[in-house]
């Protein structure tokens, strides 16, 4: 686990706080850098994506909320449903406290719900968005199991879940040290969160508004890995390829990238293959912006 990173907290509308690792120890003092904003998923925190943080931390401060309800953050209140619109409405609370002027999402699972909520309202300091296993239709696809998970958690608990569930998230993809390093973090995520999560996803039929994006953006999906088949599991999670092609054909300057993997959170199985890629996408993004802004310069100077 990296330790260079500091936090902070911020304070929404309703003075719920949230908490957040920043990685800002390798920019260049003198620089004004771009953010990179990651966000995960359900029963997880921002501690996640500590493998995906050496490919940014040179050239971004990187941000790792632990989104409402989960981690350091203030606990999800029992007595009202919670929303994907509320969870961004925090995040944006949370740029608006780091003073985040142009920033690049980068979501996973319940996250890329959250953050395709964020690239849809419009606001122009959303740089890009990247989508690391996602979907497309939550309710769709894990709509017959959800009453069965919900019932687990509540009569043996977010661990025996967490467990039941893994093989469908993870395939074979993780070594025994790994496994139990998730199934640990997962398993401490606190019960009535992670079925409120579950109870929200029978009523996500996908992103409200695909067609509003306005950042580019790129959608990581696992291909098939020839070196090892899908394992046999009740609970595979992994979506129709052409149901994230129909999806990603909605958004406009939407791009697909295909890694070899047979699990369907590959954030966490395939962590390094992952960030490389979204790397390269935001690199090319914003050296397009110094291009974009240098001919601004030169065009004026010449005027």
């Amino acid at each position: 686990m990296l330790t260079s990173a500091c936090a902070c907290r911020c304070v929404s509308r309703d003075q719920s706080s949230l908490y957040c690792y920043i990685d800002d120890a390798y920019t260049d003092p003198w620089s004004t850098t771009d953010d990179v904003l990651m966000i995960h998923g359900i029963a997880e925190d921002g501690r996640i994506w500590a493998p995906w943080v050496p490919y940014f931390a040179r050239r971004f401060r990187v941000l790792r909320p632990d989104l409402r309800g989960y981690g350091q953050s203030s606990a999800l209140a029992q007595t009202t449903d919670f929303s994907i619109e509320e969870w961004a409405d925090d995040l944006e609370t949370l740029l608006d406290s780091v003073n985040s002027q142009h920033v690049h999402l980068v979501a996973t699972k319940l996250g890329a719900q959250i953050a395709f909520e964020l690239a849809q309202r419009g606001n122009p300091r959303i740089a890009s968005m990247t989508l690391a296993g996602m979907l497309p239709v939550p309710s769709a696809a894990l709509g017959p199991w959800l009453d069965e998970w919900i019932a687990l958690v509540e009569l043996h608990g977010v661990e025996a879940w967490v467990r039941a569930t893994m093989p469908g998230r993870m395939a074979d993809a993780l070594s025994p040290a790994a496994l139990a390093w998730w199934i640990d973090l997962m398993s401490a995520a606190p019960a009535g969160t992670v079925t409120a999560c579950l109870r929200l996803l029978s009523q996500l039929h996908g992103p409200r508004a695909p067609e509003s994006v306005c950042c580019p953006t790129l959608f990581i999906v696992a291909g098939d890995d020839a070196a090892s088949a899908q394992p046999d599991s009740r609970y595979s999670q992994r979506p129709a390829p052409a149901d994230l092609e129909r999806l990603q054909q909605r958004v406009p300057n939407a791009s697909l990238e295909l890694i070899a993997a047979n699990s369907f959170h590959i954030t966490a199985t395939h962590p390094d293959a992952c960030a490389q890629v979204t790397a390269a996408f935001i690199e090319r993004i914003t050296g397009a912006a110094r291009r974009t802004g240098s001919a601004h310069n030169n065009h004026q100077e010449k005027t």
